[in-house]
């Protein structure tokens, strides 16, 4: 028998003609014997043309390949050459018009004038750019893959890489022409290429496609690749799962899948395994799929396919694998409704911190991610001190954060092992990009310190420790090494808890906080606590020998405070410097303000065991034993209150928004319809003002006049109440006025 496709191979042989000869009845008589054709037959010149490889015709030279060429002077063609260019076929000097209309359907390269041809030829020989060329003649080109495909493909003729090739050069082709029709079928034929190459292996363990969803039903590889999955009940791998989501034209895609289609693939693979584990298992449905490719080039139509892509069910025909997807695929949507949401309104913040925190932490990007490592290693092996402007910039922030976002960054430094302070989790305001903030390392899984009655005492005595010793315009070493021994000595309090003190008092030492509803915080105290309280700050003002003026005026304000008499302070003054030096001599040199004299300073002259070399402090073991016995008293002093009676200090770690952290203040009333210690008229006001976030001046004018306020003094006296509660104003803006929402939020809670 002849080949049946007559010369369309891809090599230079001559056709053979096997004839079966019969001799005799017996089976060792039968045979075979292979005849030439006569002379002047049909000889087959017919080849593809890879890139690389230059083919001459007539004045013209083609080099980038994917063509089949040949000579049919001695051949007549047949209905699958088409797609063959005749080299012995004439051409015109002249090239016709690319933008017309060839007017040959289906086209072939036979049946094209010589004025069509050299267009034709010209364009092979060109970049192969759309330009004005008509779409006939694309399709003419698109034969010759389609031929390379299904019948020298088919017959194992074709190499893994020249299937990669060709697949290159077809995703170039679709930007060719918007035409529906050439879309499809070159989308079709990619979609083959990548079955016939997988020909020796199962087309789920291969790479899935990527695109998204176009005609009107899942692209053949994909169904292909479910069917095979469902014969060998095997699980199907997650990136197949995306692919069908992505690429079937019934599924309902939320916007956040087309906005934000990077994170989108992170959830969705994320879940699916998390869901699934190793993949889903499709049950072996009825229906077959029907594996047709069919081309564009007609001729091509009933060439069979083979034997692997046949009997395969086709998990298209049922709804159960589709609407398991479905429900995944809107989980994984509405995870990101946030991230899309604003990314709607803001497009230019892609990449930004105050997006990225609006993803799940795991599907953050990776220069987030890098960002927090390097952060990680940064205090790794110390407390780093910086702003949370300097902090801010390491992400890409755009403005400043919501206390919302600003909880989510926190809690992503956790899980990173990096540690804040303040800490808006445990009661902080939210930052300003000024404040200064303490970064150090702690275990993820426990980066935010508990919370009790003990710690929020502990950080108020920091906090005014603090304030002591930079009262003179900075601490000095002695000072800060006696907070910290202080600290240590609280074993009263976790491990954690004092490492953030630590990190708390650095901070204060820094930038010291406002005093604002100090003295409401102090008043819960027992006086045995307040007492101890006292005793540290003065071993705090006397540890580095001299008592300067402002920490005796600092002192005293602190001392009414606590309820203590100031006129004690000069006597608690006098025993710390003796119990600091260590020797009369010390207590006499301190020098204390006599009680009609408050202003005086109280100083330590020529202190015998405190004195600097360069800029380096010594201190004589006798007085760091002198400190370290007075601190274990008060430390033993406050363990007991600490266990015998609990502070009325109301504390909910498991709630940031109601943590009394040291600050934020506590909210007072003055009444039960009265906010922030105002009057009624101006408790209405503020609740009017917090209704909404901003308020043009006239809308104001009225309501102030309504209640029968001046507009500008309601305004001040508002933002003064809100100053000495939250240290921020209410409002910010004259026309619009513009309403702080991270204090109205608190307001409601």
């Amino acid at each position: 028998m002849t080949n049946p496709f007559g010369s369309q191979g891809s090599h230079d042989e001559e056709p053979l003609v096997t004839v079966p000869v019969s001799a005799g009845n017996g089976p060792d008589n039968t045979g075979s014997y292979r005849i030439r054709p006569p002379a002047g037959g049909p000889a087959s010149s017919t080849r593809w043309i890879m890139p690389g490889e230059t083919v001459d015709i007539d004045d013209l030279s083609i080099g980038r390949g994917f063509f089949y060429v040949g000579d049919f002077r001695r051949a007549r063609p047949g209905p699958v050459d088409a797609c063959v260019v005749d080299t012995g076929a004439p051409l015109a000097q002249e090239a016709a018009d690319p933008a017309v209309d060839i007017g040959i359907l289906p086209p072939g390269y036979a049946t094209l004038s010589g004025e069509e041809r050299r267009t034709y030829l010209e364009w092979l020989a060109s970049p192969r750019r759309k330009s004005d060329i008509h779409t006939r003649y694309l399709f003419l080109h698109l034969f010759g893959f389609e031929r390379r495909v299904l019948i020298d493909g088919a017959a194992g003729k074709v190499s893994e890489a020249e299937y990669g090739e060709m697949t290159r050069e077809l995703q170039r082709m679709l930007s060719l022409d918007a035409d529906y029709s050439w879309q499809r079928h070159v989308r079709n034929l990619v979609d083959i290429i990548d079955l016939m190459a997988a020909r020796t292996g199962k087309v789920y363990d291969r790479k899935p496609p990527n695109g998204s969803a176009t005609g009107y039903q899942v692209p053949l590889n994909v169904r292909v690749a479910f069917g095979q999955a469902a014969l060998d009940r095997h699980p199907v791998p997650a990136g197949w799962a995306l692919a069908w989501v992505k690429l079937d034209p019934m599924m309902i895609r939320r916007a956040a899948v087309a906005r934000c289609p990077d994170e989108f693939h992170r959830v969705f693979m994320r879940r699916y395994r998390e869901r699934f584990q190793e993949g889903m298992l499709v049950p072996v449905n009825r229906t077959r799929l029907n594996v047709l490719p069919q081309p564009a080039f007609k001729a091509l139509q009933n060439v069979p396919l083979p034997g692997f892509l046949l009997g395969l069910p086709d998990v298209a025909a049922v709804t159960g694998p589709r609407n398991r997807l479905q429900l995944l695929m809107n989980e994984s949507a509405d995870a990101l409704g946030a991230f899309s949401r604003y990314l709607a309104r803001n497009p230019d913040a892609y990449g930004s911190l105050e997006a990225t925190l609006m993803l799940p932490p795991d599907v953050w990007p990776d220069a987030t991610r890098d960002a927090l490592a390097a952060l990680a290693s940064d205090v790794a092996d110390t407390t780093t001190v910086t702003t949370f402007g300097a902090l801010f910039a390491r992400f890409k922030v755009m403005g400043t954060l919501t206390r919302d976002r600003m909880a989510s960054f926190n809690a992503a430094l956790s899980q990173a092992g990096v540690a804040l302070e303040p800490d808006v989790r445990l009661g902080a305001r939210t930052p300003k990009p000024d404040d200064a903030v303490a970064l150090f390392a702690a275990p993820a899984s426990v980066a935010l310190a508990h919370t009790d009655d003990a710690y929020v005492v502990a950080t108020l005595m920091v906090d005014l420790a603090a304030a002591v010793a930079t009262a003179d315009g900075s601490a000095s070493a002695a000072e800060i090494a006696l907070i910290e021994r202080e600290i240590d000595a609280w074993s009263h309090l976790e491990a954690l808890q004092q490492t953030r003190l630590k990190a708390r008092n650095l901070v204060q030492l820094a930038q010291a906080a406002p005093g604002a509803g100090l003295k409401k915080k102090l008043e819960p105290l027992p006086a045995a606590v307040k007492k101890a309280i006292a005793c540290f700050l003065v071993q705090t003002a006397n540890a580095d020998g001299t008592v300067s003026r402002e920490e005796v005026k600092l002192l005293e304000k602190i001392y009414r405070m606590l309820d203590l008499d100031p006129q004690r302070l000069y006597i608690d003054l006098h025993q710390g410097a003796s119990v600091a030096s260590g020797s009369p001599r010390g207590a006499r040199a301190a020098g204390a303000a006599k009680p009609g004299n408050p202003g005086r300073p109280v100083s330590k002259e020529a202190a015998p065991d405190a004195r600097s070399t360069g800029a380096e402090l010594v201190l004589d073991t006798a007085r760091i034993a002198a400190l370290q016995h007075e601190t274990a008293r008060v430390s033993a002093m406050l363990a007991d209150v600490f266990v015998e009676e609990q502070p009325a200090v109301p504390v909910d770690a498991s709630n940031p928004r109601e943590a009394a952290g040291p600050e934020e203040p506590e909210e007072i009333m003055a009444a039960p319809d009265a906010l922030l210690g105002l009057d009624d008229a101006h408790s209405t006001f503020l609740r009017l003002l917090v209704s909404r976030p901003a308020w043009t001046r006239a809308e104001l004018a009225d309501a102030a006049a309504d209640l029968e306020l001046m507009l500008d003094g309601a305004i001040e006296q508002v933002n003064e109440a809100s100053l000495d509660h939250w240290d921020e104003p209410l409002t910010d803006g004259e026309d619009p006025v513009e309403i702080n929402q991270d204090l109205a939020q608190r307001l409601a809670a």
